[in-house]
């Protein structure tokens, strides 16, 4: 198969044979599955695991995992076969497979209905759902042969999702050191650039990420891996950006970029210059990043759900920092608009403050306290929680710029509100300039609201005390009295 091409030298000589050839491949697929033969579609799907991938096909991926998961046994269920060590990758060989082979090839095709959910974790997030991945845990847990190699490497993301944050960082560093152990190369340069992109948005865990994606990238460099040097500066990127070095986090993604382009790769294009152009707001370069968020916005560059989702934040961003609140909204209410309810709260949360933001900028106090709360809501869960830390300290922040405005009864909330956001602040995490303008015109309402400086450092300090459930209660308290008070 083409497949392993796709990792190092010949990757563009691949994408380009997998793409004249993908009608034919997929009409093969579609004649195993109408023929029941599992062994000949439990290939094929593994064989076009990276090109899916690489080309953002997301839909084909999860279509074919499940059409071909159905034609045999859960084998993540009872009476499943064991899981053993296996040196080979279940394409090493043509069908049919042997029983060993079978089986972590039917845990492959679950791997990837995993992997391809598209945001939508409601199947995950319920009692069952939380069940199988803990189920999936215990039967596949990292340091196997197989689990270094794609898609067994994918059982990553069940630790994610169930969002024990001490279980996430031993499962990221089993899965790197069995890579060394074993001496796979292109794939410990993937598991490095794995653990560095879901440790980059943590001020706390930012040096480390930026350690991972360094050795990450020399590795890719050196096997010309054109998408996987895209994904090591993109991981380095974040947590340059984390750190607040927004000039070389530019720099990396403007380097991402061009890399991407040289394997024609839209979808990771349109979502490294979406992030490009944010850093390009930080470092003053307005126009240049508008026009770049626009062009992503409309398409230019594919229609991928992160880069699509990324672009609207940003540029919602950059016209509510340049007075343009209307065109600011529109943007966030249709991305909350084609949210479903089974999206990632994170996503959720952030546009929903984002929108209080908005609000606040427009002086609609009352619809952005009621934004920020449901924001903070969103932000308490474990995922999020475990991914985006800082969030409920962002959200108590636009809250309290919001009761300040209200003005009244709500003032004095404010203020235990603004000594919440940063008692609950996480430990290293350095607040960007919005973040600081908002805590300023937060805090500036809240003092000439209340006319007493020891009243507000009283309520002030009060907050500081606060835990992330009492400071909902304090939001909830406040929502009741602003109602009451407009009554």
């Amino acid at each position: 198969m083409t497949d392993p091409a796709l990792r190092g030298r010949g990757q563009t000589a691949a994408l380009a044979r997998f793409g004249v050839e993908y009608g034919n491949v997929r009409t093969a697929l579609r004649r195993a599955v109408a023929a029941r033969d599992e062994h000949e579609a439990l290939v094929l799907v593994h064989s076009l695991l990276w090109y899916w991938t690489m080309r953002d096909l997301r839909a084909d991926a999860l279509h074919w995992a499940e059409s071909v998961a159905a034609l045999g046994p859960d084998p993540f269920g009872p009476g499943a076969g064991p899981v053993v060590p296996l040196g080979e990758p279940v394409t090493a060989r043509t069908p049919p497979l042997d029983e060993d082979q079978l089986w972590e090839a039917r845990r492959g095709v679950r791997l990837i209905e995993l992997l391809n959910m598209d945001h939508e974790t409601g199947r995950w997030t319920t009692p069952e759902g939380i069940a199988r991945l803990r189920r999936i845990n215990e039967m596949y847990p990292p340091g196997l042969p197989q689990t270094c190699r794609l898609p067994g490497s994918f059982a990553v993301f069940a630790v994610l999702l169930i969002a024990e944050p001490g279980r996430m960082g031993q499962a990221l560093d089993a899965h790197v050191a069995a890579c060394r152990r074993y001496g796979y190369d292109w794939e410990l340069g993937n598991a490095l650039q794995l653990r560095a992109n879901l440790l980059a948005n943590r001020a706390d865990l930012a040096g480390q990420a930026a350690v991972d994606a360094e050795e990450s990238l020399r590795i890719f460099v050196r096997l010309d891996d054109a998408w996987g040097a895209a994904e090591a500066l993109s991981s380095r990127a974040e947590a340059r950006e984390r750190r607040l070095e927004f000039h070389g986090a530019a720099e990396d993604f403007a380097a991402a970029i061009d890399y991407a382009r040289r394997v024609g790769a839209q979808s990771q294009m349109a979502l490294l210059r979406a992030r490009y152009a944010d850093m390009l707001i930080e470092t003053g370069r307005l126009d240049e990043a508008e026009k770049i968020l626009r062009e992503v916005v409309e398409g230019e560059h594919g229609r991928g759900h992160e880069p699509m989702l990324a672009a609207r934040i940003f540029l919602a961003m950059l016209l509510g920092r340049t007075g343009r609140l209307e065109e600011a909204r529109a943007h966030l209410e249709r991305l909350l608009g084609e949210f479903r309810s089974q999206t990632l709260s994170i996503f959720e949360g952030f546009t929903l403050g984002s929108l209080g933001w908005v609000e606040n900028l427009d002086e609609r106090y009352d619809v952005a306290f009621a934004l920020a709360r449901r924001a903070y809501e969103r932000s308490l869960g474990a995922l999020s929680l475990m991914v985006a830390p800082q969030m409920p300290s962002v959200h108590l922040m636009t809250a309290a710029w919001a009761l300040a405005g209200l003005g009244g009864p709500g003032a004095r909330t404010a203020a235990v509100l603004l000594g919440a956001s940063e008692g609950l602040r996480p430990p290293g995490h350095l607040s960007p300039p919005i973040e600081l303008e908002n805590l300023a015109r937060g805090t500036e309402l809240a003092r000439a609201a209340l006319g007493d400086e020891a009243e507000f450092e009283a309520a002030y300090a009060e907050g500081g005390g606060l835990s992330l459930e009492e400071a909902a209660a304090l939001l909830v308290r406040a929502d009741a009295i602003n109602g009451r008070a407009e009554s």
